[in-house]
């Protein structure tokens, strides 16, 4: 499919950015990976209220942008910023971040060349992040096994000779899905779980992960967010992390029956894991994890601006 971002009109992006702006400005609408736009409780999204809609097709009817593209844009913003409820506010909800994360909401906008084709923007992303997490300096690429960055390589060589112009068959992209899986399967990090599962995820053609991305690249960037708070933990709190993460692990991969029901108790094997994610654990720690959260927050904006700004790099050369 081909797009035509703002009709091609700079006229039209004026007018259907300039509402939006002065909502965002105000603090009026709250960033989400959906288009909510007009949900009875739910306050607009930013890409809900630019487009006046909640459906995908009718958002990229009238927006001219893949309606992927502005989920990207729109998680990264969320990820970035706090949403806390301020029912003596007009909005009934305040939010707080760093100027240069909030700046993205419409700074992503602005960036656009109307009558740009943006259909690949989100495959080229996909390439950046999968090239940053293989990059030796990545934050977590101790806790990233050979056999699974072997894998992640032979998917990025893959897509650089699609993005040249060059196909690659089935069984190619049949041999690295199965390298993945088992790179996947025998790998027992607490860390490297949502970064095997999004490397396994992403062993597809390039074209083909944009309308999947968001969803894939949540956790894992909710991984990387979270490790970012390990620098500011006693060794013990670290250690209990881990715990948490293999709780987390154990949970997502029980087997589950028709409905969907787990029927044991996944973590009678895992103590410690258990005991981390306990009601009193919770109550107990919630000051001290609060605290950590605050510290490591510079950290964080790091890592969202320097994703954000490779995003606005493909934006503009689009």
């Amino acid at each position: 499919m081909t797009f035509q971002a703002f009709s091609g009109s700079q006229t039209v992006k004026n007018r259907m950015i300039a509402p939006v702006r002065a909502q965002w400005t105000a603090r009026a609408l709250a960033p989400d990976t959906d288009l909510n736009w007009n949900r009875d409780g739910q306050p607009d999204s930013i890409n809900g209220a630019l487009a006046q809609t909640q459906d995908r097709t009718v958002f990229e009817q009238r927006t001219g942008i893949p309606a992927d593209l502005a989920q990207l844009c729109e998680h990264l913003v969320a990820a970035g910023v706090r949403k806390s409820d301020a029912p003596d506010t007009a909005a009934g909800f305040a939010l707080e971040g760093a100027d240069a994360v909030l700046a993205f909401g419409i700074g992503w906008l602005d960036a656009i060349r109307p009558g740009a084709d943006l259909g690949m923007i989100v495959p080229q992303f996909a390439r950046h992040c999968l090239n940053r997490l293989l990059e030796p300096n990545f934050a977590l690429a101790g806790h990233i096994s050979p056999d699974l960055r072997g894998a992640g390589l032979q998917i990025l060589a893959f897509w650089d000779r699609e993005l040249a112009g060059h196909t690659m068959t089935r069984g190619d992209w049949r041999d690295v899905q199965r390298q993945a899986m088992a790179a996947t399967a025998k790998d027992t990090d607490p860390w490297s779980y949502r970064i095997a599962t999004f490397i396994e995820a992403l062993a597809w053609p390039v074209r083909s992960v944009s309308r999947e991305f968001v969803g894939l690249f949540e956790p894992f960037l909710f991984n990387w967010l979270i490790y970012c708070e390990t620098a500011f933990m006693t060794d013990e709190e670290r250690t209990d992390r881990e715990h948490l993460l293999l709780a987390w692990k154990a949970m997502a991969t029980a087997p589950r029956d028709e409905g969907v029901n787990i029927d044991f108790d996944p973590l009678e094997s895992l103590p410690q894991s258990a005991r981390v994610i306990s009601v009193d654990h919770v109550m107990r720690t919630m000051d001290r994890m609060i605290a950590i959260r605050e510290a490591a927050r510079p950290r964080k904006d790091e890592v969202i601006l320097d994703l954000m700004n490779g995003l606005l790099t493909l934006i503009r050369a689009a």
